[in-house]
């Protein structure tokens, strides 16, 4: 190791001096040689450094020195490149290739270009050419092809590619993970079942072909074989945190809550926390009634990501379980916040704004959210409620009407209207379109507290509605 150092160390001495040397040289206005690796070290310097007019002066005088070398060819094709002078890299390319037909390194770059051009078709035939020329990392060139295939959305020969990446290298990690987000993307479950079946078969201690195999489980409901594969992967190692993670997931969805918490907590010792792994233990908690401790992780969550909206909004959600609406609406506003685009965290707002008698804000919320979906029954019924609290009745009757408009004429319109015309000394009015109401639909009564909550308690409605109901059973 010390060794490594030291010639670590000697090379960038000898590559800082190079440098100096080349500068030197352009100062006294002179023509120095220099050994060809040395000015490829030049070039990624000042190209590393963003210094690309720099880098290509070098590569010009190197061309100069060594016109014939296909390595420097390259590396004026990549920075030709990188400038978007795609037609002049491929030139370049094209002239490295005769110099030296069997490096496939300038296929794989002349196939980049390529599909910078959008020309996929050329970029895969590029190194499909190449393919009696790969000798060593096979399965990494497979990869490549893989990914031209995925970028040019032929999603099916980019899974054929990567599985035969993995049949040369069954260990191939990058190999692995590809397949298995393609898979994911792609909702190929079926044939990755079988693939990675197969798989195993020949290479059962393959940490990572069980995880995928796992996944692909999920993807089609199969949770308890999804489980068994991560047991599986840990009982090859029960170091990595995935297997741990996905488990207690899984473990969730099948509603084994404590046995999903005992291995989501063991990910903490193994990985750096982030919100989702805090979420699903607050969760768990939640389901297993700790609801402290559920209300504690939801809030670390937040505390490592201050833009995790799923956190404030499940500890508002716990609040709202136990009508703690003025406790709820900080960690609503704090989700809103976050993501203000999102309707249904405002909706969770606006009804948390209503129970709490914060009416006017309610109210304007509750009219914002009707501008982008007018076939909410509940949030109408809210902004009913919120203009009736108010004692707004040409507003409480204007959003009836509306309401009619945007859903029809359905029963509780009319119990609304008649909750109006009551609250507004109306009392026959009231009366009448109540009688039509309930003789329509008599179960949609229930509505008016929905409205009005403390109508409830109201001794005249109360024997106005049982007068109603005699009225109709007579």
């Amino acid at each position: 190791m010390t060794d490594d150092f030291s010639d670590d160390k000697q090379k960038e001495t000898e590559i800082k001096a190079a440098i100096e040397r080349y500068e030197e040289m352009l100062r006294r206005n002179k023509r120095y040689f220099f050994d060809q690796e040395l000015l490829v070290q030049i070039i990624e310097h000042y190209d590393l450094a963003d210094e690309g007019d720099k880098a290509m002066e070098v590569v010009d005088y190197a061309l100069e020195l060594y016109p014939f070398s296909a390595e420097l060819l390259m590396k004026k094709a990549q920075l030709l490149t990188d400038l978007g002078k795609y037609n002049a890299a491929l030139k370049l390319l094209e002239k490295a290739a005769s110099l030296a037909p069997t490096d496939t390194n300038i296929r794989l770059l002349r196939s980049d270009v390529l599909m910078l051009q959008n020309k996929y078709q050329d970029a895969v035939n590029e190194l499909k050419e190449g393919l009696p020329y790969v000798a060593e990392d096979a399965d990494n060139y497979y990869m490549e092809i893989a990914d031209i295939y995925f970028e040019w959305e032929h999603t099916q020969e980019a899974f054929e590619y990567l599985k035969k990446a993995i049949e040369i290298n069954p260990n191939n990690e990058f190999a692995l993970n590809r397949l298995w987000y393609l898979v994911d993307v792609t909702g190929n479950f079926e044939e990755s079942i079988e693939f990675h079946k197969a798989l195993l078969a020949e290479h059962p201690f393959n940490y990572s072909a069980w995880m995928n195999l796992s996944q692909a489980y999920c993807g089609v409901n199969l949770y308890e074989k999804a489980l068994d594969c991560c047991e599986y992967a840990l009982a090859i190692n029960d170091g990595i945190d995935t297997a741990y993670r996905d488990a207690g997931e899984i473990l969730i969805l099948l509603k084994r809550f404590q046995e999903a918490l005992d291995y989501l907590l063991k990910v903490q010792n193994l990985h750096i926390p982030d919100p989702y792994l805090y979420y699903n233990i607050g969760f768990c908690y939640e389901k297993l009634k700790d609801i402290n401790k559920a209300k504690g992780f939801y809030l670390r969550s937040t505390q490592i990501n201050k833009n995790f909206a799923e956190g404030y909004l499940q500890i508002g959600e716990l609040y709202a379980k136990t009508k703690e609406w003025q406790k709820s609406i900080p960690y609503y506003r704090s989700a809103v916040k976050i993501n203000e685009d999102y309707l249904p965290y405002k909706a969770k707002l606006a009804k948390a704004l209503l129970k709490a008698e914060q009416f006017g804000e309610a109210q304007r919320l509750y009219l914002e959210l009707l501008t982008h979906q007018t076939k909410k029954k509940n949030w109408w019924i809210g902004l009913i409620s919120a203009c009736l609290h108010q004692n707004q009745m040409q507003e409480a009757s204007d959003a009836v009407e509306m309401a009619r408009q945007a859903m029809g004429h359905l029963p509780e319109w009319r119990w609304a209207t008649a909750l109006i015309q009551y609250m507004d000394n109306q009392p026959k009015a009231a009366e009448l379109e109540m009688g039509i109401a309930y003789s329509e639909q008599a179960s949609s009564m229930k509505v008016l507290w929905e409205f009005l909550p403390e109508a409830k308690e109201d001794k005249a409605l109360k024997l106005l509605l049982k007068k109603i109901k005699s009225d109709t059973i007579d």
